[in-house]
């Protein structure tokens, strides 16, 4: 049989993946919160819970931003290194008795320029993204050491009062970052779902050739969203400074991966053209269960490295065949079985 003679299932079955990839995504984790709820008493405890919610918050944010990339067919691994970058200039803005709102404004800049330099590679001087932000990635964290020259391992300790209640405000128990953090998924979901913006990028993703047949400025959406993914991580590096009242050396080092494994577990794609903020979220849910439960049942690192890196080959292996499936190729023909030429 040819290899086209498969069409007639091939896109349902792409249609059906569609819509319920988010849908699995929400029955895991929802099975994993069962799991450790009666299997690990600890779970339930306000401290875990606690730090639960304030490990959700700045990784939702920063999956936003991923995810609005993987949207339009990028991605990004300068994240961590932007989220480090941002909490160490707004502590030292703080430090600097500049005030808390000049300091944030500061920490959120930074962000959005390194997101506007990592545009401007891809989209203008047509660098591969994963190359731009690696690169970016080093120089960031080179900037971060420098930053740090002469503060000592804690790096920057000393904050007002009333920054350090924007990581940790709650409200009926639950962290005001967290609740911020679900509002920014929800507008988010809205925009990409609900307006002309949300369809091109949406329709930049899935066909780059004829989103610029049709008129839509390729350039200037991908330089848009690396700066708004800047933006998200550098909000996220400085709730965490708030959060935690430190701002060293460490902050978001090796998050970006995570943040990755989180968007294609959620439903997007490294292809582009699909995901959503609900389905990052649920991602995100999904490897800080996996994480907290790591901690719980004291598994030792080296393992939870190993199995955060197997999940990451597993979704990016099936996100490859969904790819191939929807170029109409049959599964003999993935697979090896049938040549492509032939259909032997």
């Amino acid at each position: 049989m040819a290899a086209g003679s498969a069409t007639p299932k091939t896109m349902p079955f792409l249609k059906r993946w569609r819509l319920e990839q988010e849908a699995v995504t929400l029955g895991v984790v929802a099975a994993l919160v069962f799991l450790l709820a009666f299997g690990a008493p600890a779970f339930l405890n306000a401290n875990n819970l606690d730090s639960l919610q304030t490990s959700l918050a700045p990784n939702m944010i920063i999956a936003i931003g991923m995810m609005v990339l993987f949207v339009t067919g990028l991605f990004d691994l300068s994240v961590g290194a932007i989220m480090g970058l941002s909490g160490i200039v707004t502590a030292y803005v703080l430090s600097a008795g500049y005030g808390m709102a000049g300091a944030i404004v500061c920490g959120l800049a930074v962000g959005s320029v390194i997101g506007l330099a990592n545009g401007i590679l891809v989209a203008v001087f047509r660098i591969n993204h994963l190359i731009a932000t690696l690169g970016m990635m080093y120089m960031v964290r080179g900037l971060v050491e420098v930053m740090l020259i002469g503060t000592g391992l804690g790096g920057f300790t000393e904050f007002p009062a009333a920054f350090t209640l924007l990581g940790n405000g709650q409200v009926f128990g639950i962290y005001g970052m967290f609740i911020f953090a679900l509002a920014l998924v929800i507008a988010g979901e809205f925009i990409l779902r609900r307006t002309v913006l949300g369809r091109r990028l949406y329709f930049l993703g899935g066909n780059p050739e004829a989103a610029a047949m049709i008129g839509i400025n390729a350039t200037r959406l991908r330089i848009g969203v690396f700066v708004f993914s800047g933006l998200m991580a550098a909000l996220a590096g400085v709730l965490v400074t708030a959060r935690i009242g430190m701002a060293n050396r460490y902050l978001g080092v090796g998050l970006e991966m995570n943040i990755i494994i989180a968007c294609l577990v959620g439903g997007g794609s490294i292809a582009g053209g699909k995901g959503s903020l609900i389905g990052a979220m649920l991602g995100v849910g999904f490897i800080s269960l996996m994480t907290n439960a790591f901690n719980l049942f004291e598994v030792p690192s080296e393992w939870q490295s190993s199995v955060i890196g197997l999940v990451l080959v597993i979704v990016v292996v099936i996100d490859a065949i969904m790819l191939l499936r929807k170029q109409r190729l049959s599964w003999a023909t993935i697979f090896g079985t049938r040549s492509l030429k032939t259909g032997r």
